[in-house]
């Protein structure tokens, strides 16, 4: 088990995320600088190398085609550009299914600083500073002719909470200015026809 301490983005660790994956997956990205990631990057590098030798080993024709996937990518903003951080890309399958036919149900531990279990009535928001525990698993991809690892999220710890669907009255402080009337809920409703249907989507749309 290795442990990558960063940033969390688009944690869905208490529910499992049914929209590419019909069985549910669990996951988070975990971003860090360069110079954090540096030294775990190197264990998964190793790991990598090792999947990259027995494969090559095995099947010595492999070694014109074969190329190694590298564990991170650069994390991207919002307007396209390379913040200079990476990204760990860590999931995990909510329902595993055998060769077999037998089936089993796996979760994610979720605790927080002080290593005690957290309910899922907290949601985990971007930016929230996170230990990921990770167990990666080699992989030699046919299709694309890679090697690289996967990382199988077993458990998360919340160090600093950043609370997603914060409210704006906790987002904000009070300053001087324009002060608003009182909007009674009869009101707000009025705002709205009976049949819309419109859907209010928030800015957190993966949580």
């Amino acid at each position: 088990m290795i442990v990558l301490k960063g940033k969390a983005k688009w944690a869905k660790v208490f529910e499992p995320d049914t929209r590419f994956v019909e069985d549910g997956e669990f996951s988070t990205q975990v971003i860090m600088s360069e110079a954090e990631a540096a030294s775990v990057c190197e264990q998964f590098d190793a790991l990598i190398d090792e999947a990259y030798d027995k494969a090559v080993k095995e099947k010595p024709a492999l070694k014109a085609s074969l190329s190694k996937r590298p564990v991170t990518e650069p994390e991207i903003d919002q307007d396209g550009n390379e913040t200079g951080d990476v990204v760990f890309k860590t999931k995990l399958k909510a329902i595993v299914r055998a060769k077999n036919g037998n089936s089993y149900k796996q979760k994610v531990q979720v605790v927080d600083s002080k290593r005690k279990p957290m309910g899922s009535d907290l949601a985990i928001g971007n930016g929230s500073v996170i230990k990921a525990a990770v167990e990666p698993v080699t992989y030699v991809m046919a299709s694309t002719k890679q090697v690289g690892v996967s990382l199988r999220l077993k458990a998360l710890q919340v160090i600093d909470l950043v609370e997603s669907g914060a409210s704006a009255e906790s987002i904000f402080d009070d300053e001087d200015g324009f002060v608003a009337s009182a909007v009674e809920k009869d009101d707000v409703g009025e705002l709205f026809n009976e049949s819309d249907t419109t859907a209010v989507v928030s800015d957190e749309g993966d949580f």
